[in-house]
């Protein structure tokens, strides 16, 4: 009877872990296009990009609608300047950009994985030092 109390409990807690992670990974996925979306549409307010990929996730992935107001706010917060970061190269495009590279940065960082972890009520990851 113990081991089947474990087994479950167990159980829970790796569901519960499964859960979790793919929720933290949809709503940085989510930052990530909004990211992109925000960005590209600054350099261009005339850019349709026809991704639906946040409708997607608030219909599909069933996200909640105020974790991802939060995160648009954060978002813009710390990316709405990505489009006016200049290039490292020496190149003839006057527009030309590195947003995707700069998003991709953001949708990676630490400081957006901890927020959502916060936001969704999941431990940030404690930072370990190198010795």
């Amino acid at each position: 009877m113990g081991i089947k109390i474990i087994a479950i409990f167990m159980l829970i807690g790796n569901t519960i872990y499964s859960q979790s992670k793919e929720e933290i990974q949809t709503v940085k996925k989510y930052a990530l296009q909004k990211c992109l979306k925000e960005n590209y549409n600054s350099i261009d307010p005339t850019f349709i990009s026809h991704d639906y990929s946040a409708s997607y996730i608030v219909q599909i992935k069933n996200a909640d609608p105020n974790i991802l107001n939060k995160i648009n706010d954060f978002t813009i917060k710390n990316t709405s300047q990505y489009y006016k970061m200049g290039v490292a190269e020496n190149l003839d495009d006057s527009k030309a950009n590195y947003v995707f590279w700069h998003c991709m940065n953001f949708y990676e960082s630490k400081e957006l994985d901890n927020y959502v972890r916060k936001l969704i009520g999941v431990i940030p990851k404690k930072e370990t030092s190198k010795k």
